[in-house]
Parts: structure tokens; sequence; C-alpha cells
């Protein structure tokens, strides 16, 4: 009886570490790696984004249910949209932003129109970065211990950052603690 228990956490353990690497990533050329630290370059990438004025969990989800709604048909032309990872939140202008990438549409014009008026249709160059990737959950401890560890790497480095913290997760939400990824991203300034 233990081994067919044992045999199904495993499985189970399997499926939900498989399931976080199914999706299509924006490509980027790394430029260096130390530790957990990678230096990027990505190409502009088409998103839809929405976002509200204050966040918290509740708003996270229900800013994630606006843009799952519009790949999973909830626009114009009833189209699905292949799922992508990661989803980005950042500020930006006193503002609390979501992001989907859409990587099976070579310009915004391919894109069907938002049934959702609070869903916007954008390109997004991050072009150079900065990024520390962690484990586990990204609640507000662990995001704040990586971002402290992010900002001195950059301050002992004189690296100049163009942008707020922007968080990437690139798991649903069944991926096991030990299993998942994220990211904390900054745009670089000048480089």
């Amino acid at each position: 009886m233990s081994k067919i228990i044992l045999t199904m956490i495993l499985a189970f353990t399997l499926g939900c570490y498989t399931s976080s690497s199914k999706y299509k990533e924006p490509n980027y050329n790394l430029i260096k790696k130390i530790n957990n630290i990678e230096f990027r370059e990505y190409k502009s990438n088409i998103i839809i984004k929405t976002s509200k004025l204050e966040s918290n969990n509740k708003e996270n989800n229900s800013l994630f249910r606006i843009l799952a709604n519009y790949i999973f048909g909830g626009n114009k032309n009833n189209e699905q949209i292949p799922m992508t990872a990661p989803v980005l939140t950042h500020y930006s202008n006193n503002n609390y932003e979501m992001i989907f990438f859409i990587l099976n549409k070579n310009s915004i014009d391919e894109l069907p129109k938002p049934n959702n008026k609070n869903i916007k249709l954008d390109n997004l160059n991050l072009n150079k970065t900065i990024s520390i990737s962690f484990g586990m959950w990204a609640n507000n401890n662990r995001i704040n211990y990586y971002k402290n560890k992010l900002d001195k790497f950059i301050e002992d480095n004189s690296i100049n950052v163009d942008s707020n913290i922007i968080i990437a997760q690139y798991n649903s939400p069944w991926v096991l603690p030990p299993f998942r990824r994220n990211e904390l991203i900054y745009k670089l300034k000048g480089i």
C-alpha cells in the first residue's frame, strides 16, 4: 500500500514539475551570468496588459482572470491564444500592471480586439535587463529578500537601472513550491 501512495505522490510531483515548463517564453540573449543573477537582452514582444490603482492578492487574481479570459476566447473573434510564461507584474505610474506575452503573433494588428475595455494591446521592449531567479512562492517576504540581494549587487557594481522592479512568475498555481520559478527584473539604463 505505501508503495502505491509513494508512486502516486512521485507521479503527481513530476506532473507538477513538467507542467511548469510547457509554456512558450520570450527569447533573450544571455549576456552574462553570476550565480542566480543574469544580464540579458530582449527584443520587442507583443503583450496584453491590465492594471489597477492598488494591488493585493485578491486583485492579482482579478487581473489574472481578466487577461486569461481574453486568451481563452474573450475577444471579438472568440479566438483562443496560447498561454505563455512568465506573467509579469509591476508598478507603473501609480498603477499595478499585469502583463501576458503574446508569442504566436507578429504584430498587434493580428490580435483580436478585447471584449474587456480594461485590456490594452501593446509592445514591450525590455531591452537589456538584470535579473535574479528564485524558487518557492513569490510572496512579499521572498520578493523583498531577493530584491535586497539584487539591489546590493547593483549598488556594489555601480549599475544603473531604468525601471521599477518587475516580478516574473513562470508557474501555474498547482506547481509545488520546490519546483516553482520566479524572477525579479530591472531594465538597465544606458547599456
